[in-house]
């Protein structure tokens, strides 16, 4: 390694191949190494000898190996050369919560107090888990990441002991993050000046900053607002006396507003089932794209590869993405997991909004594990002969009828752009079975992680009809066609799909202004 921090040797200790940086702190640089021996991630922190004398840095790995926690990294060894210390510690997989904020923007109240109350938990845990209180010290956006909706905590270069905290010459923070005591010598710092460091983090997350000012109301209600004031009063004996007691106040509210909007879900609130009336119609390609524009909208959604295509271990292979413990990848920023066969049985991912399974073209396998999920999307290709594979995969759900009346379907004919045949498909109402179906063409997009005007504008309306928005004007405007467009574009009551025998320019027309 060079000074500036820089690889001459690609190689560290003859096991550690370096692979990018991760990030720069006070003291030192993280790096993402891959253990050439065991193939798995690490992080590994190196520190300048100039920066640090070697119980300085010793102090960090020690704390570490005392806490053991999911949130937290594990130590795994420790090492140096002439020029630098080396930390070699657990790499965790996610954005941290400044990246995430800025990138996606600020989070709803109720998000951001379920985070809240697990970076309370985190810290609670540091404050019990020795004879005496561990302190972080430095509790800061950068500090938390978000792996599959948890919140795990890094960088423990400032922690210490409330012993060792209250001896040190030279104290540190954040600027925003730190509370008053830590700017003096002699104010004594103990479990409140993390309180106060979870206060700041909360209303960062709700207002983008870490500048204080005056919560805009639409931003957050007065109880919450109320509890982050309190959180940073500048006299500590105002303030919560630990993150037990905070993190008991978060709860309440949480359960609070839970029970006044009646928004208490165990596991996803929208399951979407896709699959496609044969191979080749994209429903895979599909998946992705739609995996995509949720994720940059800021949902918590995930993929669910329920087929033996392989295509998130081909993707993942791309980019040197390892899944975390419950099997989950992220790739170009999407989390997704893919097919494990029947015998394995992993961790229920309970912490995403919206999950995308992914079926393929099994329609067995789809009806019978998904009668209880919302929504099923079908992708077609605009070819006049496929209508016999669209009658199928609707004859397939008739036979279903008493599981799936009154759900929503979706049929999206790929590729079918301003030069389609004009041909139209009736829908013949049939006992009231899948009382709105919605029928999108999707524009031609090479790339499911494209972010061309087209392919988001057609995403925004399939989402859109999907979560129920469907008939808004943005909805009309967007890539909402429906064949019949003088009878709405959103066609009701699902039966069987015929081809007509002629086609109607006219309406062809008028649908492709919608």
């Amino acid at each position: 390694m060079t000074k500036e921090g820089s690889t001459e040797e690609k190689i560290l200790f003859g096991k550690y191949r370096l692979l990018h940086k991760l990030g720069t702190g006070r003291t030192g640089t993280v790096w993402l190494a891959l253990h050439l021996g065991l193939e798995e991630y690490r992080a590994i922190k190196c520190v300048p000898r100039t920066c640090a004398d070697y119980e300085t840095f010793r102090r960090e790995a020690l704390i570490l190996k005392e806490l053991q926690h999911p949130g937290i990294p594990m130590i795994y060894d420790l090492e140096e050369d002439p020029e630098y210390f080396y930390l070699i510690e657990e790499y965790l997989q996610g954005y941290s919560l400044y990246t995430l904020i800025k990138c996606q923007g600020t989070l709803k109240q109720a998000d951001a107090v379920r985070y809240g109350m697990q970076i309370c938990g985190l810290v609670e845990y540091m404050h019990s888990a020795c004879k005496q209180p561990i302190l972080y010290l430095d509790l800061q956006p950068h500090n938390l990441i978000i792996c599959n909706g948890t919140v795990k905590l890094i960088d423990f270069d400032h922690a210490a002991s409330c012993l060792d905290a209250n001896q040190e010459e030279q104290r540190y923070g954040t600027v925003g993050c730190a509370a008053p005591e830590q700017y003096t010598s002699d104010g004594i710092l103990d479990q409140r000046t993390d309180v106060y460091a979870i206060g700041a983090v909360l209303r960062f997350m709700l207002t983008g900053t870490l500048k204080q000012g005056v919560f805009a109301p639409q931003i957050v209600t007065e109880p919450l607002q109320s509890i982050i004031e309190k959180c940073m009063e500048p006299n500590m004996d105002r303030r919560y006396e630990s993150a037990k007691e905070l993190n008991s106040v978060l709860r309440r509210l949480c359960i609070r507003e839970l029970t006044v909007n009646n928004d208490h879900r165990a596991g996803p609130s929208l399951i979407i089932n896709l699959a496609g009336v044969r191979p080749g119609a994209g429903i895979t390609h599909l998946s992705l794209g739609l995996l995509h524009f949720l994720t940059i909208q800021g949902y918590e959604v995930l993929y669910e590869e329920h087929n033996r295509s392989q295509a998130v271990r081909t993707l993942a292979r791309q980019v040197n993405a390892r899944p975390d413990r419950r099997g989950i990848y992220s790739v170009n920023g999407c989390f997704m997991k893919p097919w494990y066969g029947p015998a394995v049985r992993l961790e229920e991912p309970l912490d995403f909004s919206v999950v995308l399974r992914d079926y393929g073209t099994d329609w067995k396998i789809l009806l019978e594990e998904s009668a209880r999920d919302h929504v099923l999307v079908t992708a077609v290709t605009d070819s006049a002969w496929e209508a016999c594979y669209i009658q199928r995969a609707v004859s397939a759900l008739m036979d279903q009828q008493d599981l799936y009346k009154g759900k929503k379907a979706v049929f999206i004919f790929r590729h079918a752009g301003q030069g389609y045949s004009g041909r139209r498909f009736h829908i013949r109402d049939w006992n009231g079975l899948l009382k709105q179906s919605l029928l999108y063409r999707s524009p031609e997009y090479r790339d499911p992680f494209s972010r061309d005007r087209s392919t988001q504008l057609f995403f925004r309306s399939l989402w859109d009809g999907i979560s129920g928005e469907a008939g808004t004007e943005r909805s009309k405007r967007g890539w909402l066609k429906g064949w019949d467009t003088a009878k709405g574009a959103v066609l009701r009551a699902a039966g069987t799909l015929r081809p007509d025998a002629g086609s109607s320019g006219s309406s062809e027309r008028e649908g492709e202004r919608g």
